[in-house]
């Protein structure tokens, strides 16, 4: 039986992707951090073929649903740990 994985332990993958990108950027805030990855995965995407609006509705549904479920998990150990990585926000 397989564990069930909680959102702390989706953004924690998240905080992983981030951290490489604001090392290898040098972006200085956690807005711009995240919304210059997701730019990024956009691009990805494109060169794929793939439809980025579909990929963004895709991921709001998916958010929301995962959301709505509220088995957050230890988000504060994960939001520590991004602090470190970003202390300022936009």
């Amino acid at each position: 039986m397989m564990n069930e994985i909680s959102n702390a332990d989706r953004a924690e993958l998240a905080l992983a992707a981030v951290t490489d990108f604001v090392a290898k950027t040098g972006v200085d805030t956690a807005r711009d951090a995240i919304s210059d990855l997701i730019v990024n995965l956009l691009h990805l995407a494109r060169g794929r073929g793939l439809n980025a609006q579909t990929i963004l509705d895709n991921a709001c549904g998916m958010f929301k649903e995962e959301t709505r479920d509220d088995k957050e998990g230890p988000m504060i150990d994960v939001q520590s740990i991004f602090i470190r990585v970003l202390p300022q926000d936009a």
